[in-house]
């Protein structure tokens, strides 16, 4: 019989060599990898947070000082240098009826008219001025939705980030609110918006790298279950080759052993 009737390439141990190797290596990979992209993002919130707490503490003295002296302009000129910082969309100073003291973007304070009232989808009026309302010393960091910045996420991926990485995916910023006192009295509140861009792109980083890994490992994982294939397939070769040779040596030495004769068994005669 042909040798490759009888010993064919192993295809079913080569796929599931595959398919082991893959699922378990890349399972590793994304667990490291979901493990790193959300601390990575926890550190971030943490971060901004606390920076965002000596900001605006900034600000409000800033603004208390400036409104008491009326020297406003110096106010809006550190609100421009700090615009600059990463992350920071806006950052105003509001009296307790809506009226813009200073703002980062004076081209937004005009469209405004002066009055963040003016665009109550934009500028939750409420949540700005909290900290007057409660007559609270202390900064209030909140989550927050601004209509201009997109969330480059679809709905689906959305609610997977939610339930897995990020709960707090369907707000695009935050709000850090501070009241501004004077003389003991609070006048208004001092706010900085800060975006949730870099948490996106944080996230989308690591999807994309995450993907580059998975390929590589599929790559890997193909070829050396292809290797161990050809080196299973070659012994199997091997053996059944040694084997072949052992089974027609001993025939041949069985066929030694009881030569054939060419006597024929004798007939007997009647006498």
């Amino acid at each position: 019989m042909n040798e490759k009737n009888i010993i064919k390439f192993p295809y079913l141990f080569v796929a599931i060599l595959f398919i082991s190797l893959f699922i378990l290596s890349s399972s590793i990979a994304i667990f490291f990898k979901y493990k790193e992209l959300t601390a990575d993002i926890t550190n971030f919130v943490v971060e901004t947070h606390n920076i965002s707490k000596t900001l605006i503490t900034m600000y409000s003295d800033a603004a208390g000082l400036a409104y008491t002296t009326k020297s406003t302009y110096k106010l809006v000129s550190l609100f421009h240098q700090q615009q600059s910082l990463r992350g920071i969309k806006e950052i105003f100073f509001v009296l307790d009826n809506g009226t813009i003291v200073a703002h980062s973007d004076e081209a937004k304070k005009s469209e405004l008219n002066g009055n963040i009232a003016n665009d109550e989808f934009t500028y939750n009026i409420d949540m700005i001025l909290y900290p007057h309302s409660v007559k609270s010393g202390q900064l209030f960091i909140n989550d927050y939705f601004m209509p201009d910045i997109t969330i480059p996420f679809s709905k689906e991926m959305r609610t997977f980030i939610k339930r897995f990485i990020y709960k707090d995916i369907d707000t695009n910023s935050w709000l850090v609110s501070k009241a501004v006192f004077i003389n003991g009295k609070s006048v208004g509140t001092a706010n900085c918006i800060i975006v949730k861009e870099p948490v996106y792109q944080i996230i989308d980083s690591s999807f994309n790298e995450i993907m580059i890994i998975i390929a590589i490992i599929c790559g890997v994982s193909f070829f050396t279950s292809l290797i161990a294939g050809v080196i299973v397939y070659t012994r199997q070769k091997k053996v059944y080759r040694t084997m072949s040779y052992d089974t027609g040596l001993h025939f041949h030495e069985g066929r030694r052993q009881f030569p054939h004769t060419g006597i024929r068994e004798a007939i007997p005669v009647k006498e």
